[in-house]
């Protein structure tokens, strides 16, 4: 029985000749420039997650991610020497964040997601969650400022979305770095709704923006829903919802203002009345 043929890969531009081995084909074998072959093993859950606390942070210009750092973790994880580290980056990039593997499917109406072999069940996290996992991924600096931790965060995050996982038996800490990236990528857009044009507006804090956000919190407390619920109920519906509610308060009684207690109201008071004789 022949060898299995080489598979060429381009990443970046660049074309690699690689070999998938093992069961699953969880190694990729790697012919290099100087002839030399080296292997990739899969990429773990937890080295997944601890590498991101290293190389991916948050500053003025938004979310930022070292991929240069985060390549040679993956590299020096299977053993691949220093030298090989340049030529081999983007392909360990590519190899530890899904590789060939097909994309997740799409969360279903049941709350299960598919990624090769496993399902997931998941749930968006609560406010709480969220609350509680910001406070305990939080440390201070010196200089007063406080620093998230990542992977706390992010571990936080999976164990409050991810409800089951199927087959029976499976724990997040046994999943690869490729099945680890595909999950997050998923959970990460279930827990964040997604910036609207209705938050642009109010974070404007214009006219407009104070009239909508007003209005969104009348609906909100009236009818028990949240904001998206409001924003996406049918414009008719709303029309005869804001109606109702003019015709109900400008109909409903005034309030009567409460009076002053007098002395003539204490208990133990003496009402002497004078007359003009």
């Amino acid at each position: 029985m022949g060898a299995e043929p080489a598979h060429m890969i381009e990443v970046d531009g660049k074309t690699f000749s690689v070999h998938f081995e093992g069961p699953d084909e969880r190694v990729v074998r790697v012919d290099t420039r100087s002839g030399e072959c080296v292997h990739l093993r899969r990429w773990r859950f937890d080295e997944h997650l601890r590498a991101l606390d290293r190389h991916a942070w948050a500053d003025e210009r938004g979310l930022r991610f070292d991929h240069e750092g985060f390549s040679r973790d993956v590299l020096r994880d299977s053993g691949v020497p220093d030298p090989l580290h340049e030529e081999l980056a983007s392909l360990a990039l590519w190899w530890a964040t899904g590789g060939d593997r097909e994309p997740a499917s799409g969360v279903g109406p049941d709350g299960w997601l598919r990624i090769g072999t496993l399902r997931a069940r998941l749930r968006p996290w609560t406010f709480s969650e969220r609350s509680r996992a910001m406070g305990a991924s939080l440390t201070a600096r010196p200089d007063g400022t406080r620093e998230l931790g990542l992977e706390r965060y992010l571990r936080a995050m999976l164990a409050a979305s991810v409800v089951a996982l199927d087959p029976a038996g499976v724990e997040l800490s046994m999943l690869d770095g490729a099945t680890t990236a595909a999950l997050l990528d998923v959970v990460v857009a279930l827990n964040t709704a997604g910036e609207r044009d209705e938050d642009k507006k109010m974070r404007a804090s214009d006219a407009e923006g104070q009239a909508l956000a007003r209005l969104t919190l009348l609906l909100c407390r009236t009818l028990g829903w949240t904001p998206s619920q409001v924003w996406e109920a049918p414009a008719a519906e709303i029309d005869r919802l804001l109606a109702i509610l003019a015709v109900t308060e400008a109909s409903a009684p005034a309030p009567v203002a409460p009076r002053t207690p007098g002395l003539a109201d204490h208990p133990d008071a003496v009402v002497i009345q004078v007359e003009a004789g």
